[in-house]
């Protein structure tokens, strides 16, 4: 008499308990770099929000008030948004994002490592408004960039995460 039995062999387990192994290998690296690029682009379409929300509220105010934006760059950055007084409307520190992202300025009245710039409320002109923050982790960067007229804009040096190329 013939007995049939059912399942898997011990073999065929580890066969394929080998080629999951090969597959999570293979597949580790690419999922770290889309976790880097995911958290670089958290950081600039937050802080670009931030600076739109920032020139909306200056124009809102009218003649009444301005908002200032202070920018310390860095490894351990941050930055501060104040409408018309002491109190920070907003507030952000690279340990929001879980830290790794760096961040340089160039402009806006950069002393030390500190920059800073004021929204007026005349279509958000300031000559010293204009300037650009680039985020960078590892291998990956963007730039916000800030021009006369109060507008902010993404690009990005090497075309990652979707964003213009700089020119």
């Amino acid at each position: 008499m013939k007995t049939s039995t059912k399942g898997f062999t011990l073999v065929e387990l580890l066969v394929a308990l080998v080629v999951m192994a090969i597959l999570v290998a293979i597949a580790a690296p690419a999922f770290q770099n889309l976790i880097k690029g995911q958290r670089l682009k958290a950081v600039v379409e937050t802080t670009l929000s931030d600076l739109q929300v920032a020139r909306t509220e200056a124009l809102t105010l009218g003649l009444s008030g301005t908002v200032t934006v202070t920018f310390n760059e860095g490894v351990s950055w941050n930055y501060t948004i104040v409408s018309s007084g002491s109190t920070p409307t907003v507030a952000r520190t690279y340990n929001d994002y879980g830290g790794g992202v760096t961040a340089a300025v160039t402009g806006w009245n950069k002393a030390g490592g500190t920059a800073a710039f004021t929204i007026t409320t005349v279509r958000s002109l300031d000559a010293a408004g204009t300037g650009s923050i680039t985020f960078t982790l590892g291998s990956l960067s963007a730039k916000i960039e800030r021009n006369l007229l109060g507008g902010v804009f993404v690009c990005s040096p090497n075309g990652d995460l979707g964003y213009r190329t700089c020119s």
